[in-house]
């Protein structure tokens, strides 16, 4: 049998398809693209991306389904974001899923995750599927720590502010301050001066409070004595008819007040008698006229009684 003979030529050139085959190959491999699967390309239109790059993960509940094929950006035309991204045949989407992106892993990675919808069309290869942004945890931590940093930046500002106005002040009575805390040490010096001259007096009045104490201690029972003494003289008391004369009194009072309010009211004789003026004139007048009457029968009573045994009396004053 004769042996094949293969040109120098032809296997450098079958070499080099091989090589290019193969670069091809390796290249979709680090892409995350399956050669030998069909897949259907989708689209996706974001305002922003956050970090997400092609070969980017395209999951459904967690499985890999697909990968990011190209992303593009064209300012003048739009100024969204268009992500391409290829999924595999074999999973239908229906049309109303929506393509979320999030944080795949604590160090930020970006993939999309196909949230099925409920929608019994599906879509079709080119079509464009609703889109939405999923914050991870870093980047809410991240806002939230950039909101109390500016916030932290803000305090320490006014307390800056504050703390120069109180260096000012102090500057400004210095020599007051002086002056005060002198003044606190002299008055800190005279009461130790005081305790010293008064130790002897200090202790005869703790020397006659522990007495006190003491005699209080040893009457503890007479105490208790006279406190049940008074404890049943306030309920004796209580019992007693003595809160059944203070409400009597208290009637009493209240009908002398309503007495008296009736007076003030021109109510009844007696409170004519006061209150009208014209009776009170009479009475005046009527007075003086009796005492005049009284005078005047004094001073000849002959003009008022005649008395006459034999028939005289004829001549009167």
């Amino acid at each position: 049998m004769k042996k094949l003979r293969f040109s120098r030529e032809f296997k450098i050139g079958f070499f080099g398809v091989a090589m290019l085959a193969l670069l091809y190959w390796g290249v979709n491999f680090l892409k995350s693209k399956d050669l030998f699967t069909s897949t259907r390309d989708y689209y996706a239109v974001y305002d922003q991306v956050n970090g997400l790059q092609p070969s980017a993960s395209i999951v459904i509940k967690g499985f890999k389904v697909g990968t990011v094929s190209t992303m593009s950006y064209d300012p003048e035309q739009s100024q969204n974001v268009v992500v391409a991204f290829a999924i595999r045949a074999k999973y239908p989407i229906p049309k109303d899923s929506k393509a979320l992106i999030f944080s795949d892993g604590i160090m930020g990675g970006k993939a999309i995750e196909i949230v099925p919808g409920s929608s019994p069309e599906l879509l079709q290869p080119g079509d464009t599927l609703y889109s939405e942004i999923n914050k991870g945890f870093l980047e809410t931590a991240g806002s939230e720590f950039e909101f109390i940093k500016q916030r932290a930046n803000d305090v320490i500002s006014r307390l800056t502010v504050t703390l120069d106005n109180l260096n000012a002040i102090l500057a400004d009575n210095r020599a007051g301050l002086n002056t005060t805390v002198n003044n606190m040490a002299s008055i800190t010096g005279n009461i130790n001066d005081l305790m010293v001259s008064e130790k002897g007096s200090l202790r005869n009045i703790i020397a006659n409070l522990n007495s006190l104490s003491q005699t209080l201690k040893s009457k503890e029972g007479q105490i208790g004595h006279i406190l049940t003494n008074v404890d049943k003289f306030t309920d004796s008391l209580s019992k007693s008819q003595f809160p059944t004369a203070i409400a009597e009194m208290t009637v009493t009072l209240n009908r002398l007040n309503t007495t008296l309010d009736k007076v003030n009211n021109g109510e009844g004789t007696v409170g004519k008698f006061v209150n009208d003026q014209a009776l009170y004139d009479s009475l005046v007048d009527a007075s003086a006229n009796l005492s005049a009457l009284l005078y005047d029968i004094k001073a000849h009573p002959k003009r008022y009684i005649n008395i006459s045994v034999f028939g005289g009396g004829r001549n009167r004053d």
